[in-house]
């Protein structure tokens, strides 16, 4: 009776211990996200499952080109995590004109971003200065994405991880690196 309560004492510790891990692990070195919506179409469908890489930036800074998961400011995601695409970090100077992002006066050339006509608006932010630890973010769909023209630049620091594959649907699995 004791060798099996012995032994049921080993597993116990044996699974806490794996809980313990796992917890941690998820919590802040890889984790999972769900698309909600269509502002990174085409790139990233409503419903595809995502591995991200909670503790990407660590010891290395955002980079243009980046997806990233994060908490938008103010009350613009009422709590909910955003995925975006980095399009310009910090110093950059940025202008959007006719649809066209340029990015220190260089046209830059986005084959990722949805082809359909831009629809022209007017949004708070098209064009500035990034500041230091913070970034400017885009939807790929670039009429239908509540992004860095709307709630202006993203602190670094909201940054909850870097994407870096999609897992779901399996027929569509993708690595993403950098699209500068």
């Amino acid at each position: 009776m004791v060798k099996k309560l012995s032994r049921f004492g080993e597993w116990f510790e044996i699974i806490l211990v794996a809980l313990v891990i796992a917890f941690f692990v998820e919590k802040f070195v890889f984790g999972f996200a769900v698309v909600q919506g269509q502002s990174m179409e085409p790139t990233l469908k409503n419903k595809d499952r995502l591995f991200v890489f909670k503790c990407a930036y660590l010891f290395q800074q955002p980079q243009v080109g980046d997806l990233i998961i994060f908490t938008p400011p103010g009350n613009h995601g009422n709590g909910q995590l955003f995925v975006k695409r980095i399009v310009a970090d910090e110093e950059d100077y940025f202008a959007l004109k006719e649809g066209t992002l340029y990015r220190n006066d260089e046209e830059i050339k986005e084959e990722y971003i949805n082809s359909e006509g831009y629809i022209d608006r007017v949004y708070p932010y098209l064009q500035g200065i990034v500041p230091e630890k913070a970034v400017f973010v885009m939807g790929d769909n670039r009429n239908d994405s509540n992004d860095s023209r709307n709630f202006g630049f993203l602190d670094t620091d909201r940054i909850k991880g870097r994407v870096l594959f999609r897992v779901w649907p399996l027929d569509e699995l993708r690595l993403f690196i950098h699209q500068h």
